[in-house]
């Protein structure tokens, strides 16, 4: 431990002895970092588990189904049906909870009777269960029952925003509200959620029985599981369900896409194909190689650079005993110190990038926030780390083993520069 305290207050001396080359090395590290944690800050946003969407680690998805004729070559893909969710999805055993959501229609009119203005709204169709999946931050008020739900009582959770929106600074649990020009009466107000959370964001959640021709509708199938080894009972029993349909059925065979994981069902774009896990990899490997080699050619000859003026002193060590693969940790660790220095001010810069162009890397709107929670998290420190140990062995392992190799002779008298 205490050769590693000397090999930092070195490094630091080393980067005060050459300024200019150790800001040219910070600052391309730095855009490096960048680059990278701007798609792991990404992911994460994407993947990891935050309220609202607090279980997406044990939340299994069918968004997609394929029916192909038995006796035609007709296909037919589409979101799931109500009558083949109510039919065979609804009653699983596995899951703790299972939540439909109606994907059809998502936005509508909202209004109050202390504003005139008519508001398109994003309006979460759903059930009881959708609650028990997701956390949602209640300022006042509950969500709706499992017995307002069956019978399809005009219940509304709304956001903070919406009702001061609806009602200014009055208080709006209780109140009725028009959506779609149905009264719907207020039981409870939820801090505002951010449109990064796909299956959790809305203005207004409403029960979808409360909903003329529900059972004509098409849904998105979320299933909670107790446990991640769960997901092989879930799937078992979702291929159970399309033996089920496809025995019934004398004009269709059924595909369920899913259950799929959180990552899966984000691949999952399109109604008539499975997602594509074995291309998704390969390109987020070719991304990150790419965002890692290019800079770490660039900033080897800096690395290079600083080696080079060291050689004596590496020599002298030789001589005196020291190991070669010592010598080569020592300019590894001292670089990383540069890198590490480098790769925080990348972080802060990628947090400010992905802020600043979240509509585009996240498809959310321009005054939706992210959490806090969701850009500072363990797989974002953890992915700075690992990124800047990657970019220091690239960028100084070879100088630094180049420079071990030489004779001690050589690199006493400077020979081979």
């Amino acid at each position: 431990m205490q050769m590693y305290k000397v090999y930092l207050k070195q490094a630091i001396e080393i980067l005060k002895l050459n300024k200019f080359i150790s800001l040219i090395t910070i600052i391309g590290t730095a855009l490096a970092i960048m680059m990278i944690m701007v798609l792991v800050v990404t992911e994460s946003i994407n993947h990891i588990s935050i309220a609202p969407e607090i279980n997406r680690d044990k939340t299994l998805y069918i968004k997609n189904c394929v029916k192909n004729g038995k006796n035609t070559d007709w296909m037919m893909s589409d979101k799931i049906p109500y009558e083949l969710y109510k039919n065979y999805l609804s009653d699983l055993e596995s899951p703790e909870y299972i939540s439909a959501i109606n994907v059809s229609k998502t936005e509508f009119m909202v209004s109050s009777d202390q504003s005139e203005e008519q508001i398109l709204t994003k309006v979460k169709q759903t059930d009881a269960a959708f609650w028990r999946i997701m956390a949602f931050n209640f300022i006042v008020g509950k969500p709706f029952t499992e017995e307002d739900f069956n019978s399809g009582i005009q219940n509304a959770v709304i956001t903070e925003s919406m009702g001061k929106k609806l009602f200014g600074n009055n208080e709006a649990l209780g109140q009725t509200i028009e959506i779609d020009f149905k009264p719907y009466k207020v039981t409870g107000i939820i801090k505002d959620v951010s449109q990064a959370f796909k299956f959790a964001y809305g203005e207004a959640f409403i029960p979808y029985t409360s909903k003329k021709g529900y059972n004509n509708q098409n849904y998105a199938v979320l299933f909670l599981i107790k446990d991640k080894n769960d997901i092989y009972k879930a799937e078992e029993e979702v291929r159970a369900a399309e033996r089920k349909f496809n025995a019934a059925d004398p004009e269709w065979n059924l595909t369920l896409f899913g259950p799929y994981n959180h990552r899966l069902q984000i691949l999952n774009r399109w109604s008539n194909l499975a997602p594509n896990v074995g291309e998704a990899n390969r390109k987020m490997i070719f991304i990150l190689s790419i965002l890692l080699l290019i800079p770490a050619v660039n900033l080897s000859s800096f690395s290079l650079s600083r080696v080079n003026r060291r050689t004596e002193e590496i020599g002298i060590r030789k001589a005196f005993g020291a190991k070669k693969y010592i010598i080569l940790i020592q300019i590894l660790y001292e670089n990383f110190i540069t890198s590490l220095i480098g790769g925080i001010i990348g972080l802060v810069l990628s947090y400010i990038t992905v802020t600043a162009l979240k509509g585009w890397l996240l498809d959310i709107g321009a005054d939706s926030s992210i959490p806090v929670s969701a850009l500072v998290s363990i797989p974002v420190f953890i992915g700075v780390f690992l990124a800047c140990f990657l970019l220091n062995l690239l960028s100084a392992g070879l100088p630094a083993y180049w420079a071990c190799k030489k004779s001690i002779v050589d690199s006493i008298n400077k020979k081979n520069m």
